[in-house]
């Protein structure tokens, strides 16, 4: 069994996502109590787009370890794209009161807005995208907020702000994401 959980994982771990998960469901009914398992089928489940399993894999592994917030971000957008607001409300509470590590508060930050943003509630979108300072030194999540917050405010008719933060993106990283193509876009 291991050694097929080990497999899953060689495969996860170099994103090749469907094979990961044809290795795993064979054998998944025999260790669906092991919550590190039921990460692993989780989050490949959320690759395949398949957001109820993926979410009710995450819930129980979350189950077993209610401190651990590592997978809430993930989960947080299993539950935006099952249009299950409320509920993403209520983690992203949860994950703000944690305060865990930056890089798993700006994911979840990015879920939470993501979902305002598909009520069609742009400006809830950016307020939460903005907070704090500007970095002393930037850091991965950084680029992320500002990515994020860059076609928050393109999509809001703000070119203008838009532009300024992918122009932050790319002057750390101009190969992040679409960035050269999104201030080509906004005619830089």
């Amino acid at each position: 069994m291991s050694q097929i959980v080990s497999r899953a994982l060689v495969a996860y771990d170099a994103e090749r996502y469907r094979e990961a998960l044809g290795v795993l469901t064979p054998v998944l009914e025999d260790l669906w109590l092991i919550a590190d398992v039921r990460v692993l089928a989780g989050r490949l489940e959320y690759r395949a787009h398949h957001w109820k399993a993926a979410a009710e894999h995450l819930e129980f592994a979350r189950g077993s370890d209610r401190g651990d917030m590592t997978n809430m971000p993930v989960l947080i957008d299993c539950y935006r794209a099952l249009k299950r607001y409320e509920l993403v409300d209520e983690l992203w509470n949860e994950l703000k009161e944690a305060s865990p590590h930056p890089m798993i508060m700006a994911e979840g930050r990015v879920s939470a807005a993501m979902s305002y943003a598909d009520r069609g509630d742009l400006n809830s979108a950016i307020r939460i995208m903005t907070h704090g300072a500007e970095p002393r030194q930037v850091q991965p999540h950084h680029l992320l907020e500002w990515y994020v917050l860059g076609d928050l405010h393109d999509r809001a008719g703000d070119p203008v702000t838009a532009k300024r933060y992918f122009v932050k993106v790319a002057h750390s990283d101009a190969k992040y994401f679409d960035v050269e193509a999104r201030l080509a876009g906004l005619g830089e």
